[in-house]
């Protein structure tokens, strides 16, 4: 354990431990080579045996792409080291030090019971804007991946700092290849649950961060209906900015703006017709899923499909309507749940044999299980992430609102390897539509997250 006081390449000086999680250690220091001693931040990380690899690669990633970055409101990447094990109590440490910013994270501020008005929230929404347009319009995109009020300095001075690129995407090298899920729940954009993040996921997380600025409620927490967070009626916002939010946290990434500058630029002078347009549609939809809307969306149809030219602006709302109408019964409802069982099982059954999990959701991966389902079907499409070290999750997210989501989660318990039990549990989620969230795996059992209910 490394300890206060203690002095890093003969240059760094730990003074206070700011955050402590597993292999993981960030502390506030000081650099004796400069004159006055500079403050700075020093993120450590342990290599132990059990560590993934994968957590290595992201620390390494964090760091590499820290020293490329150049902008005043993020922390600038100031050095990365190495520890022997003899420095770093019996373990190698990997150091990275960045610039110190002084100020409260966001979520330090509404631990303290703080909340914004939407004059505060609009400040700090075109202050991030204007950080995520510098980051994707770098070539190739930087994508934060984990956007959220603890990872957001505000000083007092009222400007705000993006920090802990732990998480970050070069958008180029991540095509056509599997990464590890990241983010956070409540948070991060659905298509982060497969490892699908574009530019607009980050715009989702910055619109989660900011109804949790305006209502002191976390977004996981936060009523839902078909996948829309459901906003208190108290909290009184003004049309335009209520309607410039419900674009930026829209579940479906073509009803959401499309970059940062799209996003600002609305916020400022307005919202676009068409991403108006594109929101009144999907309300007007919503009204017709109800059983009276179901007749007189039949007659919508006959009447427009008679006329012809205006009978496109209806086609996915009637592709859906007649899908569900033959596969959205009792039978492809419980397709996801038979699935993620079957998954549940299999992963069980290849971690004997291979002493551990398969985490990538490839044809090879499916095949390697010995579970024959495709990627993508009609209604679900099938994705798997680690839990850590000893667990992985199997999801089965909804493609469309008349199915529930499911989630598989296997666990290990015991010291050792050879010796270790496996758990699992099938979770489904409360609401149709609604996108599983990743399960948890403790030191003795596994459990559905809060948003999804066990299945005996």
């Amino acid at each position: 354990m490394l300890c206060q006081e203690q002095i890093l390449q003969n240059r760094y000086q730990l003074q206070e431990l700011l955050g402590n999680h597993a292999n993981r250690q960030t502390w506030l220091g000081v650099d004796l080579s400069t004159e006055p001693h500079q403050q700075v931040i020093i993120k450590l990380l342990s290599f132990s045996p059990q560590m993934q690899w994968e957590e290595l690669k992201l620390f390494e990633r964090e760091a590499s792409v820290l020293k490329q970055l150049n902008h005043p409101k993020i922390p600038k990447y100031l050095n990365y080291f190495s520890l022997d094990k003899q420095a770093g109590d019996g373990l190698p440490w990997f150091g990275l030090v960045q610039e110190y910013i002084p100020g409260s994270s966001l979520q330090q501020l509404l631990n303290k019971g703080k909340l914004c008005t939407e004059i505060e929230a609009k400040d700090i929404a075109n202050q991030l804007l204007d950080i995520l347009i510098y980051l994707h319009e770098l070539s190739p995109p930087v994508l934060h991946r984990d956007l959220k009020p603890s990872n957001i300095i505000y000083n007092q001075n009222k400007q705000i700092y993006l920090v802990d690129f732990g998480a970050v995407q070069e958008k180029a090298k991540a095509e056509g290849v599997t990464f590890t899920v990241v983010g956070t729940a409540g948070y991060a954009a659905p298509e982060q649950l497969w490892g699908g993040a574009i530019p607009a996921s980050d715009l989702f997380s910055l619109g989660a961060t900011l109804i949790h600025l305006l209502t002191g409620i976390s977004p996981a927490d936060l009523p839902q209906r078909k996948m829309r967070w459901q906003i208190p009626d108290k909290l009184s916002l003004s049309p335009s900015f209520s309607q410039w939010l419900s674009i930026l946290t829209d579940p479906a990434i073509e009803r959401r703006f499309n970059t940062a500058s799209q996003a600002k630029t609305a916020l400022n002078n307005g919202i676009s017709s068409e991403k108006i347009a594109d929101s009144d549609q999907q309300k007007n939809t919503e009204k017709l899923t109800t059983p009276f809307g179901f007749l007189v969306f039949l007659q919508l149809v006959a009447i427009l499909a008679s006329i012809g030219s205006m009978y496109y602006s209806f086609t996915y709302s009637f592709t859906v309507f007649t899908s569900c109408l033959s596969q959205c019964g009792k039978g492809k409802q419980a397709e996801g749940k038979q699935y993620v069982s079957s998954i549940n099982k299999a992963q069980q059954d290849y971690y004997t044999e291979n002493g551990t999990f398969v985490t990538e959701s490839t044809p090879e991966a499916w095949a390697s299980l010995g579970v024959g389902i495709k990627t993508q079907t009609t209604n679900y499409k099938y994705s798997i992430s680690p839990i850590g070290k000893n667990g992985v999750n199997a999801f089965a997210i909804p493609l469309n609102e008349n199915v529930k989501g499911y989630l598989g989660v296997v666990g290990l318990f015991g010291t050792n390897p050879r010796d270790k039990t496996s758990h699992s549990i099938v979770c489904e989620t409360k609401k149709a539509g609604d996108p599983p969230m990743p399960g948890i795996v403790t030191a003795t059992e596994v459990k559905c997250p809060s948003s999804m209910e066990a299945l005996k």
